[in-house]
């Protein structure tokens, strides 16, 4: 819905900070602790995300400029207590095929609410009712074409919870911000589109600041691990 008020490039500017509101409710909720280095790791991947995505910022209000922020930190706070649930920080421990089957009903009710406030329900009505007329065959296209896109969503879901599980909340969002420098290049290359030096060098900065939030919590885990071993021994 944000994006009904706010421009492109704005929102991805927002939603860029995400691995910022996901520190803070990670902090707020378990007490989760980052070091100095993972912090300053941050500040190209965010940086980066914003020159990428350089472009016509525009808001029609203060609300839409709200509402935006606010997806951003709900976007955390989903990230973060589905880590909770899925590795049992928060007294459960699903696994993604669980937990996906106990969001999917919500899921349905409140995509079905958000589409009859907005109208989408009805257009969506009458287009299937518009393609009906043009024969069967644009008709069994159409209704294939949702099931193929509902079939990658569920294995994206998947993935994706499998992967949270595996990592953590801040490198979903980190990685997040890495898909989009990814997108706007691969956009860029399939369609010919010339990049501009500023998304160039914005692109190159998420990569790198991606890479050093890899090592750093590379280099965190191997020595938790060498100190826990020693505990052991």
């Amino acid at each position: 819905m944000s994006l009904y008020h706010v421009s492109v490039p704005l929102h991805q500017v927002i939603r860029g900070t995400v691995p910022l509101f996901t520190v803070l409710v990670s902090k707020m909720v378990f007490q989760t602790r980052y070091s100095i280095s993972v912090y300053l790791s941050l500040v190209p991947v965010v940086l980066g995300v914003t020159l990428t995505t350089y472009g016509d910022y525009a808001v029609d209000g203060i609300f839409g400029l709200l509402l935006t922020v606010f997806g951003a930190f709900l976007a955390a706070t989903k990230t973060v207590a589905t880590n909770g649930i899925l590795s049992g920080n928060l007294q459960l421990k699903l696994s993604a095929l669980d937990l996906l089957y106990q969001m999917s009903p919500l899921v349905f009710i409140q995509t079905v609410v958000c589409a009859l406030v907005k109208g989408e329900l009805f257009a969506a009505v009458d287009y299937v009712q518009a393609v009906s007329l043009d024969g069967p065959v644009r008709l069994l296209l159409l209704v294939g074409g949702l099931v193929v896109n509902a079939v990658l969503a569920f294995l994206l879901n998947v993935a994706s919870f499998n992967a949270n599980k595996k990592t953590s909340a801040l490198a979903m969002t980190v990685a997040g911000n890495i898909k989009v420098a990814l997108t706007v290049l691969l956009g860029c290359l399939l369609f010919s589109v010339a990049l501009p030096s500023t998304t160039i060098f914005g692109i190159l900065v998420t990569l790198v600041g991606g890479a050093l939030y890899s090592s750093v919590r590379y280099k965190e885990t191997t020595t938790q691990t060498r100190n826990a071993f020693k505990t052991i021994v």
